[in-house]
Order: C-alpha cells, then structure tokens, then sequence
C-alpha cells in the first residue's frame, strides 16, 4: 500500500525489489508495527478505540499522513477496522481466531479499478508462467536469494510480524517474476506492485492458516532448484488458488 498506488497501478522503472517508496515508506512500516506490538501487547485492547490521529500521531513521533497510510495497511491486514465519523478501533478477533463472517476481504483500495478476483486470476496465469521459466533460467546467486526470503518470510511469520510477512512474500513473487528472464513479466510486477502488495495483506479467513504459504513456498522453491518448470508452475498455482481460498476469494480454475 503505497501512496503513489492509491490513485493507480504505479511503481518504479528501475529493476529490484520494490519496498513500500522512500523514507516515507520506511517511517510507515516503523509505525504499523509499533501499533501492531501496542495492540499484541494487550495495551490496545480487542475492540478498544485507538486515540485521535493528531494525538496518536504525536505519541508516535510522526506525521498524520505516515500515521494514515499506517492505519489504512492494518485495516486491509485485518487487525483494525477505520469507521468514518467515528473513529479507529482494534479489531476483536485475536490472530489465530476465525474472522468475522463476511469480513475476509477487508478493506480493498482498489475497488474502483480491479477486484481482488480479478488480480487473483491474473497472477495465477503470470505468475505459474512465470515460475515454469525461472525453473529453466534461476542461476545459483538467485536461487540463494530465495532461500535468504524464505527464511525471513518464517521467521516474520513466526513472529506474528504481518507487515513482515506481507513484504516477505511479495517480496517471493517479484524475484520469481524476475528470474524468469522474462522482462515483461517482471515489468507488469513493477508497475502493478501496488496492487499486487495489496492482494498480499488482506486479512485471512482463517488466521490460524497463517503458516501454509511458508509451506507452499518450500515446495515452489524445491521444484525451481531441481529445475522441474512443470513442478514449478504446478505449485505456483496451486499456491496462489489457496492464496485466494484464505482470504475469501474464489477464482475459476481451468483445464
């Protein structure tokens, strides 16, 4: 959830791997985990309303519109929920615990353009193709890239870091589109990374599943290092079709 991304799918031209952009990214993802220990810590408690912006904005050291872009991620990631006119509130379901019914998608920033459906189905399609060609063409120095964000990504995971784990697993579906050899596809990554970030960080179903893409992530990386692209796309997709099912999203599946 970048602020460049809000009005479109943008992002940067140059190659590597695309953060949330600047300094302003940086103090954002600061602040959504120091909301996000305040509220694991107990001292935000389950359905508690957090303080007004200006005060919270002073109490943590930044500026309101940090603090905005901070709060809109936790909301799409589940752990509060913004009602307008009224306030910002902690969500009552602790991780772990069934979301509340209807409540799986969240908030989608992108509602006027793509449905999370739709951005599903798309990466299916790219991102299995994509998979099978990094089979062919991932070089060592790539492959041990990936291993290094699969570590992180259990690590963050073990942690109940969500903004973490949300960047860990972005941050696996890029390299793998770059180490296709296929500029394209990695160029379509760049520039819809916001979308794609987004499509991320919605709250799961069930946050009891949080540790199943860790899983599906082994496997992806096992069929790239023996260099199996059918593998390789297989898991891919059937990664990304239980991507979707945890966050409530149904996406067709064809022979």
């Amino acid at each position: 959830m970048t602020g460049a991304a809000d009005s479109g799918p943008t992002g940067p031209a140059s190659p590597g791997i695309v953060p949330l952009p600047g300094q302003r990214g940086q103090v954002t993802q600061t602040v959504v985990r120091q909301i996000q220990n305040m509220i694991r810590s107990g001292e935000l408690a389950p359905g508690a309303a957090l303080p007004p912006q200006r005060a919270l904005a002073r109490e943590l050291g930044v500026s309101r519109a940090a603090l905005r872009e901070a709060l809109s991620i936790l909301d799409t990631l589940g752990m509060v929920r913004v009602e307008p006119a009224r306030g910002t509130f902690v969500a009552a379901a602790e991780p772990g615990a069934p979301a509340p019914a209807g409540e799986g998608i969240g908030s989608w920033r992108f509602s006027a353009r793509y449905t999370p459906q739709e951005v599903y189905q798309f990466r299916q399609l790219a991102e299995s193709h994509a998979a099978g060609l990094a089979a062919i063409h991932a070089e060592q120095a790539e492959l041990d890239r990936l291993r290094e964000n699969l570590a992180s990504f259990r690590d963050a995971v073990r942690g109940m870091d969500l903004v973490g784990s949300a960047q860990c697993d972005f941050e696996f579906h890029q390299m793998i589109m770059q180490f296709s050899g296929n500029r394209l596809l990695a160029d379509l990554h760049r520039t819809y990374h916001g979308v794609l970030l987004e499509s991320q960080r919605l709250p799961l179903a069930r946050r009891s599943r949080l540790w199943e893409p860790v899983i599906e992530h082994e496997r992806i990386l096992k069929a790239l290092e023996m260099h199996d692209p059918d593998g390789a796309g297989y898991y891919m997709r059937v990664h990304l079709s239980r991507a979707a099912d945890r966050v409530g999203v149904r996406i067709e599946t064809l022979a």
